[in-house]
């Protein structure tokens, strides 16, 4: 009898140890999901205004800027991108939409999403 119940205590220490060791394992992908609210950005657009003329430069505020699997500073880089693209086609992978939440007058709700579970969230200048 005492046998049986030495080796159920060991059994429980084997399963109790096998979880601890399977939660380790699944906090970096935790971390990578961690969402970060960024504040805002200014992003400066150039274009020339007049042929011969130095280029214009035009300040652009993003505010509200929220990402999920992804850095502040890569969110950053992406909405620098987004901006500034003569291409017409979305930077790094993205799928862009706009949603809706809260956002102050004149901003425009916009999420972009990219396999992975990567997201940024933000409010662009519109309207």
């Amino acid at each position: 009898m005492k046998a049986v119940r030495k080796w159920q205590g060991l059994a429980t220490l084997g399963a109790v140890l096998s979880l601890a060791i399977g939660a380790l394992a699944l906090t970096p992908t935790a971390s990578l999901a961690a969402t970060h609210a960024c504040g805002s950005h200014t992003v400066v657009i150039e274009f020339e205004s007049e042929p011969g003329k130095p280029k214009t430069k035009y300040k652009l505020q993003v505010k509200q800027i929220v990402t999920s699997g992804v850095s502040c500073a890569s969110a950053f880089k992406f909405l620098n991108g987004l901006y500034t693209t003569t291409s017409g086609k979305t930077p790094e992978g993205y799928s862009c939409k706009v949603v809706k939440f809260k956002v102050p007058v004149g901003s425009i709700p916009e999420s972009c999403t990219k396999s992975g579970g990567k997201k940024i969230q933000f409010a662009g200048k519109g309207g």
